[in-house]
């Protein structure tokens, strides 16, 4: 029986695979494509959590300087409004239009918005106080290795010679560090949370002690024509 000879058939390649391997363009684009959407979706590393800790911290001085400023114009205008009624109770010749009676009435109304501005003067400067916001560590535990070592909180600070702060600053790591600026941007949140409270009690004032001062100077002008 013959045997029947069978040419071998190369094997051909697959429709998927490239037979070009892979520029040098080629692999950095895709490098940068997997770099990008990595960054963002991994944690930060600890130099990054510094600086953006820093950042936070910096914003929150801003925040504080804008109500403080915010303060100093309230004060202004308070000075602005109150200059109406500190010339009229001056002058001795504006309260005799009027009688007795109505000398009495109005004497007794400008004493009651003296009490009012005085309010709104201590919460003026409740606004501007520089509070005192120092951060509770009692329920943060000793023995863990980011718990903050107190080197940058001035309290802490003094209470050390400055040979001791250097050797504190010899040790520290940089999870302690970033977990001090952690704990001083939220005393600085809290700062910020309470200026914000007076600055919005101090313009409501404000508000309160216009409307009183219309309605003294409509009174005095009526009483004075009648």
């Amino acid at each position: 029986m013959g045997m029947k000879l069978v040419t071998p058939v190369a094997d051909q390649p697959m429709a998927d695979q490239s037979s070009d391997p892979l520029s040098a363009d080629e692999i950095k684009r895709r490098k940068k494509e997997w770099k990008r959407h990595h960054d963002g979706v991994r944690t930060l590393d600890a130099w990054e959590r510094y600086r953006a800790l820093v950042d936070t911290s910096e914003e929150a001085f801003e925040i504080i300087d804008i109500a403080n400023r915010e303060a100093r114009f309230a004060l202004i205008v308070m000075g602005a409004l109150n200059a109406v009624p500190l010339v009229v109770v001056s002058r001795a010749d504006a309260l005799s239009v009027l009688s007795r009676g109505e000398q009495y009435v109005m004497g007794g109304l400008f004493l009651g918005y003296a009490l009012l501005v005085l309010t709104f003067m201590l919460g003026a400067i409740e606004a501007l106080r520089p509070g005192r916001f120092r951060p509770a560590l009692s329920d943060w535990p000793a023995d863990t290795p980011d718990r903050p070592a107190g080197i940058r909180y001035y309290e802490d600070i003094i209470r050390r010679s400055a040979r001791e702060n250097w050797a504190a600053w010899q040790t520290v790591s940089v999870s302690q560090l970033n977990a001090e600026l952690a704990v001083q941007v939220h005393s600085l949140a809290l700062k910020n949370h309470a200026k914000h409270i007076a600055l919005r009690r101090l313009y409501a004032g404000l508000r309160v002690m216009a409307l009183a001062l219309a309605g003294l100077s409509l009174l005095f002008v009526i009483l004075a024509w009648t």
